[in-house]
């Protein structure tokens, strides 16, 4: 909840993150709390400062353009190493996972199509069975999934994104890397497109709901 409420804007940059309050307002105690903030720390969007505490750092524009940067380069080498050795069990899990995201789309439950976006690709990367891949990845995945379910409305365009994963899987099906590889280099660079979108438009929302009548 924190994360979201950090891409959303809601907790501006510099605000500082108490731990009794947020107990109290997320009715934890302080360790659950000093968990989540290391955590957030650890993701770049806190700093912990000694003796000071925790402050939002926040996310910017340029900071979704570099983890995608970070993304695409870690996803591109697992699709291409995936597509010689996946096997059937794997590209009907795939489906499913595709099937999944068709469901949330046409239902309008956009967190539910942020989960299982997040899975997929997950699932290529862990498939490629390079530990390195996946130790660079997985640091990644929980902004990736706020980022990607801050917009509580469908958008135009996910049906498109729903088509993107089953034409990736459909290449990995019969072992043509190069195309799996060439949609998934079209794929996230769009997604990208996308999160920009949504990000400017939640903020610029909940701004306009903050000025005065």
């Amino acid at each position: 909840m924190l994360r979201r409420e950090i891409v959303m804007g809601e907790l501006a940059h510099g605000s500082h993150l108490k731990e009794p309050s947020l107990a109290q307002r997320f009715g934890v105690s302080r360790l659950p709390i000093r968990e989540a903030i290391a955590q957030l720390d650890r993701e770049g969007l806190v700093e912990i400062l000694p003796r000071r505490g925790a402050f939002v750092i926040g996310i910017t524009d340029q900071d979704v353009s570099d983890i995608y940067e970070c993304r695409t380069m870690i996803e591109l080498a697992a699709v291409r190493r995936v597509a010689t050795t996946i096997d059937a069990p794997a590209i009907a899990h795939l489906n499913r996972v595709v099937d999944q995201m068709e469901i949330a789309v046409n239902t309008g439950q956009l967190r539910m199509m942020a989960t299982a976006d997040m899975a997929f690709h997950r699932c290529i990367v862990q498939l490629s069975r390079n530990r390195a891949l996946i130790a660079s990845w997985e640091p990644l995945a929980p902004l990736i999934e706020a980022i990607l379910g801050i917009s509580d409305t469908t958008c135009v365009e996910l049906p498109l994104a729903v088509t993107s994963h089953r034409a990736i899987t459909d290449a990995l099906a019969i072992h043509d890397a190069a195309e799996a590889v060439s949609i998934m280099a079209i794929h996230l660079p769009s997604g990208e497109h996308l999160i920009h979108g949504a990000i400017r438009s939640v903020r610029e929302s909940r701004q306009v709901g903050l000025q005065p009548a």
